[in-house]
């Protein structure tokens, strides 16, 4: 089960696992919280249509990497400044983290997945919803206790943070110092097609899609992950899996 605030975090990360799962007949889930809404469109949508386009891109891509299981909500996302023509928003920020982990909870408990996969304290860049999707899924899994036994992994990039961090988002310095090492690889070159082709879905964000093509080449190929939950041990380089 993924779970993460917008559409196109999920392929990024995990579309190539996704992809290799589905093929091998394991049952897949993902769990967004916002339709991106606030994202930009390349003037493929008005403000007021990007959501309901950004769904069916996200639905889309889905579909190519054969999830089986689809749930989209529509929580408002972070909203850094006033040139996307709507008012800015503090996004997921601005719901009490219990409310939204209960929720979350609750669809967890529907699933009854054996792993599931979101963002680290870092967010990875340090971006508001990020790092709010962490905390409400670590909390979502307190609330369920040890009756719901399911691993938790977090994206971990194999070098710390290098960029500029953008206004809203966390400090540049914050974002290393809460760097994970990747403890597990998936390796996914079988269906790196399958991959681009999901990622190719998303033509309202085509310059984020580049830029992770130009900066991340190498995350196309391997898929990388820390084990939040149980506490992987550390120290010894990562594993490479076929699943997790």
């Amino acid at each position: 089960m993924v779970i993460v605030p917008h559409p196109d975090d999920e392929v990024f990360g995990v579309g190539g696992l996704l992809a290799k799962l589905a093929d091998a007949g394991r049952r897949t889930a993902t769990l967004h919280l916002t339709r991106g809404r606030s994202g930009r469109s390349l003037g493929l949508a008005r403000p007021d249509e990007l959501g309901a386009l950004r769904e069916a891109e996200l639905r889309a891509a889905l579909a190519t990497l054969g999830v089986s299981d689809v749930t989209i909500w529509d929580e408002h996302d972070f909203v850094p400044d006033a040139d996307r023509g709507i008012a800015l928003h503090a996004g997921l920020a601005a719901i009490p983290t219990t409310e939204l982990a209960e929720r979350v909870a609750a669809e967890i408990d529907r699933v009854a997945p054996r792993a599931i996969v979101s963002f680290g304290p870092s967010g990875s860049n340090g971006h508001p919803d990020h790092v709010a999707t962490y905390r409400v899924v670590a909390a979502a899994l307190d609330l369920l206790g040890a009756e719901r036994d399911v691993r938790l992994y977090a994206y971990a990039a194999e070098s710390p943070f290098s960029g500029v961090a953008r206004s809203g988002f966390l400090g540049a310095d914050e974002i290393r110092s809460l760097h994970l090492s990747p403890t597990h690889v998936v390796e996914v070159d079988a269906w790196i097609e399958t991959k681009l082709a999901a990622m190719a879905c998303h033509r309202s964000q085509a310059l984020s899609v580049l830029e992770f093509m130009r900066r991340f080449p190498r995350r196309l190929r391997f898929e990388s992950f820390h084990r939040l939950r149980p506490v992987a041990e550390t120290g010894f380089g990562p594993r490479t899996v076929g699943f997790l």
